[in-house]
């Protein structure tokens, strides 16, 4: 099984070693990790040409390209992130910016359609739910069937050493029991969510065409859904 793992900070705090107890469990016969903002990709400038000429044509792409690839090739797609004041990192969401080429709105990748993604988040103790939001809403747009979480809250403080033995190993069998759901994670049907949003994608692109003036070249969004044979 391969793994890739999009970590939200390079610290190897709590985040890591938590993220350490899930591979560790989770025995992938092939793991990738990129750790942010080291190998984040700027903020998106607004350009815009994604969406109307290429991807490839982003200021970003090179960091993008990687990251991108690596969860395209991955079984399992892992973000690991602290809670940075109640919601997800700048970072993270930095690079999340970036993969709104491939929502459905314009041109998703079906590779991800059947693939399993984990957040697995941690806070000093405020809840972590709306921190996994972010990440959760753009694999789901991005077409990733089957979508879990998980969330710590530290308590004792904000460094692992000053975690008590008694809560790390509470925290370690609660995830661990987690991670053992993942091994050797096999592609997993379409989700109802994921052929809503395939649905919503192909109206629009639909609705494009038949209103596409004669003689005026399609648009790149367009192109791929027929290319695709999504769209007739």
């Amino acid at each position: 099984m391969k793994c890739v793992v999009i970590n939200g900070t390079d610290i190897r705090g709590c985040t890591y070693h938590l993220k350490e107890m899930f591979l560790d469990e989770l025995g992938a016969s092939e793991v990738t990790e990129f750790y942010l903002p080291k190998d984040a990709p700027a903020y998106c400038t607004g350009c815009k040409r994604c969406f109307l000429e290429d991807e490839r044509l982003c200021p970003h792409y090179e960091k993008v390209r990687p990251i991108w690839q690596a969860m395209v090739e991955a079984d399992l797609i892992v973000f690991a992130y602290p809670v940075y004041v109640l919601r997800t990192p700048g970072q993270v969401k930095a690079l999340l910016d970036h993969f709104g080429v491939h929502w459905f709105a314009h041109r998703p990748e079906p590779a991800l359609f059947d693939k399993t993604a984990v957040i697995l988040t941690q806070s000093v103790g405020a809840p972590n739910r709306a921190a996994q939001n972010d990440v959760k809403t753009s694999m789901e747009w991005l077409g990733v069937s089957k979508v879990k979480r998980i969330g710590f809250g530290m308590m004792e403080g904000v460094l692992w050493d000053e975690i008590s033995a008694e809560r790390k190993k509470k925290m370690e069998t609660k995830l661990r029991a987690f991670a053992r759901r993942f091994r050797g994670t096999a592609p997993v049907k379409k989700s109802l969510k994921t052929k809503i949003y395939f649905f919503i994608g192909k109206k629009l692109q639909e609705s494009v065409l038949k209103k596409l003036p004669a003689g005026q070249s399609r648009s790149v969004d367009l192109q791929y859904w027929m290319d695709k044979g999504w769209v007739k």
